[in-house]
């Protein structure tokens, strides 16, 4: 039975999450393409036919699904952020303190001594 519509927009997941979880709402879904530059593939829920962006499982990335209205915007998607947040959200928020990287004033993600975008970008942070 599909699940779609009642689906949030970006999910936790990967396709070995969703191969390996019986109970996964996107396991079974045919595959349409794959991008290998993002690491992702694109799959159809043979039900409603809505799309999904579903990361293929690399090293220490937050994987994700993200729903897509067609092809062309999966073709151009940028889920950079939406892992920037999911990363936050993992740790439990922000703080009240001040970002270590020198001249950043911006607040510390609960647990690091950094903002979200140095965390990630600059320490690899991405769990």
């Amino acid at each position: 039975m599909c699940q779609c519509p009642e689906l949030a927009e970006i999910l936790l997941g990967d396709d070995e999450i969703i191969s390996s979880s019986p109970q996964h709402p996107l396991r079974g879904f045919d595959e349409v393409d794959w991008n290998p530059s993002q690491w992702a593939c694109l799959n159809q829920c043979p039900e409603c036919g809505q799309l999904w962006h579903i990361d293929i499982a690399k090293g220490n990335q937050i994987g994700i699904c993200v729903k897509v209205v067609d092809q062309a915007a999966w073709q151009k998607l940028d889920t950079t952020y939406a892992r920037v947040d999911l990363m936050v959200q993992k740790h439990g928020g922000l703080t009240f303190e001040t970002c270590k990287w020198r001249q950043c004033n911006k607040n510390c993600v609960k647990g690091l001594a950094f903002c979200p975008e140095h965390a990630y970008f600059e320490m690899d942070i991405k769990a």
